[in-house]
Order: structure tokens, then C-alpha cells, then sequence
């Protein structure tokens, strides 16, 4: 068999592990599309590096693919990167070699082998409450871009949604009546999620200036997607980054924050305020507690942080007191 149909088998057996993905894991089209990437990006390199030549044959081709070969293939194509980047990409790996481990194509995973570098522990990108009151009163719902912006902002702080659950809404998702949103997670788990009054108001007249308009039927606007560009297609992720980096900029606040870090404020705003981990965890649609009780390290740091600045007997060097506390009359109670 020539070289050129090996490449053929060699995509087809990436085929298979898309549709296994997309079928049995019920991963979304974005994981797909990421797990697709990074192993066809290990086929060309073995075919660069002359690993054709090896078993040729469809799935059995990687029989010959060692834990050497993905060492040599993650330090020659992505030195320096850091853990959390590495982690995705030998994940990514591990699936598709367990995947044609199951099939009894290929007798063991060489990916077991690789171990992922350890991952630095970063607390979530958040804003403090009173910077994310200024920036959703700063918003101008003024015509329909306004509009629809104000919408997106109001209910990604309201509802804790990731970027892509909210650019995948359809219409008929909002339950205004009802106060809720029907959001399809990650594994396209489908979960409930209260809405604020703010973020009702602000999706009521986006939706009713839209069915004013009259740019769609009624059916077609009722199962097709909620938030669209002004051409009509639906809005992408980038697009709702850039939409927030403006809103930043006109509200005066001079930090970086990306629309994951809206949904990192909304959980750690709601801790702080006493709600309980748990139901911060199922409007999150978190699968693990564990990946919740980074907010909790938010909270955690956040009250020491208060107390070290607040407390009369907290420790503080001398010059640091008479700063804060010039003339300060103290609640003896």
C-alpha cells in the first residue's frame, strides 16, 4: 500500500475517534474539533519524521507510535508552553490512544506514559461587586447593537453562563415568564438557570425590538439562534469578548477581563454573599464539586484580604496602621 492511502486510513481512523467523541461521550463539537487538532497534528509529525514507514495500514499504523515519539513530538512542537496548555494536549492524546486501545487496534497507550507538567494554581479573573455595578450601569441599550449588548452582559453576570452556552441560545431557550434560561452544557447536559430581574428587563426589550422589526417569521425567530450580528448570522465568542472589552473601556475600568471572567465574578459575588457551593455548582453546571471549590480560594483570600485591612489586631507594620487608620473612631461593641 502506498503512502498516499495510508494517509487515507490514517484520517479515518481520526474520523472514527471524532464521531466516538461525538456519539458515546457526547463531548461538544468544540471539544471535537480541539481533540481532532491536536492528533492530526501528531500525524504530520510522525509522517515528517518519517514514522510512515511503520505498520502502515489504517488504525494499526499506530502500533508503532512509542512514548519516546510523543515525547520527541510535544518538546519539538510546543517548547516552553505551560502546564495548563500541555495538560489539554496529552489529554487529547490519551483519549484517542485509549479510544484504539477499546477498538484492539493497537495493544497498549503510549500517551500513559507522558506525563502532563504540573499546573500552576491561578485564582479565577474576577471583578469586586461595586466595578461590575459600574460597568452594567455604563451600558447604553440604544438601538439594536445596545441592546443586544446590554442583553448578553446582563445575563452572562445574572446567570453565570460560559461564552459558548450563551452564543449556542436559541430563543425559544429564555422562559421569560418563568424567570429561567435552558442552557446545554459541556457533555450537552442540559441544566436550568435562574435569571435576574436586570438581565429580564434587558433581554425583554432586545426580544421586543426584535419581533418589532419583524426580520423573521415567527417560527423560524422562535428556533433560531438568540443573539445574532448585525448581519443576521449568530454571534461568535470573539465577538461577545470584543462587546465586553468596549463596555471596560467606556465604563473607565482599566483591567483585562474576558467573558469567563463575567462567570467567575457571578460565582464569586454569590459565595461572598453566603450562597451555598453546592447550588453555585449546579448553576454552573459543574460536574465536579472540586472544580466549584476554586471559588471558595476566591472567598477565602477575599476575607483575609478584609481582615488583614480591617481588623485592629490584625498584624500591620507600624507605618501601615498610621496610614490606614488616622483618626479613625473604632465600634467598641
Amino acid at each position: 500500500m502506498g503512502e498516499e492511502g495510508t494517509g487515507r486510513e490514517l484520517d479515518s481512523a481520526i474520523e472514527q475517534f471524532s464521531r466516538y467523541l461525538l456519539s458515546a461521550r457526547n463531548a461538544s463539537r468544540e471539544t471535537v474539533r480541539a481533540y481532532r487538532r491536536e492528533v492530526s497534528d501528531l500525524r504530520d509529525f510522525l509522517s515528517e519524521t518519517g514514522r510512515t514507514m511503520f505498520a502502515p495500514g489504517g488504525a494499526g499504523w499506530w502500533k508503532s507510535v512509542s512514548v519516546a515519539d510523543l515525547r520527541r513530538y510535544l518538546a519539538a512542537r510546543f517548547p516552553g508552553r505551560k502546564g495548563s496548555t500541555m495538560a489539554r494536549k496529552i489529554a487529547a492524546l490519551r483519549s484517542f490512544f485509549s479510544f484504539l486501545v477499546t477498538r484492539g487496534e493497537i495493544p497498549g497507550n503510549p500517551a500513559i506514559g507522558v506525563t502532563a507538567p504540573r499546573r500552576s494554581m491561578r485564582l479565577p479573573e474576577f471583578l469586586p461587586v461595586d466595578e461590575m455595578m459600574d460597568l452594567l450601569r455604563s451600558l447604553s441599550p440604544e438601538g439594536e447593537a445596545g441592546r443586544r449588548d446590554a442583553a448578553i452582559l446582563e445575563l452572562l453576570y445574572s446567570s453565570g453562563l460560559r461564552v459558548g452556552e450563551l452564543v449556542s441560545l436559541r430563543r425559544k431557550d429564555v422562559l421569560l415568564e418563568e424567570g429561567t434560561v435552558r442552557v446545554l452544557g459541556k457533555g450537552r447536559k442540559e441544566r436550568i438557570v435562574p435569571v435576574g430581574e436586570k438581565a429580564l428587563q434587558a433581554l425583554s426589550k432586545y426580544l421586543a425590538e426584535g419581533a418589532r422589526a419583524g426580520t423573521r417569521d415567527g417560527e423560524e425567530e422562535w428556533e433560531g439562534v438568540l443573539f445574532r450580528n448585525l448581519r443576521g448570522g449568530a454571534l461568535s465568542a470573539r465577538s461577545v469578548a470584543r462587546i465586553l472589552e468596549k463596555a471596560l473601556e467606556r465604563a473607565g475600568i482599566g483591567r483585562h477581563l474576558s467573558p469567563h471572567g463575567i462567570r467567575h465574578s457571578f460565582a464569586t459575588h454569590l459565595l461572598e454573599s453566603g450562597a451555598d457551593l453546592r447550588a453555585i455548582q449546579e448553576m454552573l453546571g459543574h460536574a465536579s464539586l472540586s472544580t466549584t471549590q476554586r471559588y471558595a480560594r476566591v472567598n477565602v483570600s477575599h476575607l483575609v484580604r478584609v481582615y488583614e485591612e480591617s481588623h485592629p489586631r490584625a498584624a500591620k507594620p507600624a507605618s501601615s496602621r498610621k496610614a490606614a487608620h488616622p483618626g479613625r473612631r473604632r465600634d467598641r461593641s
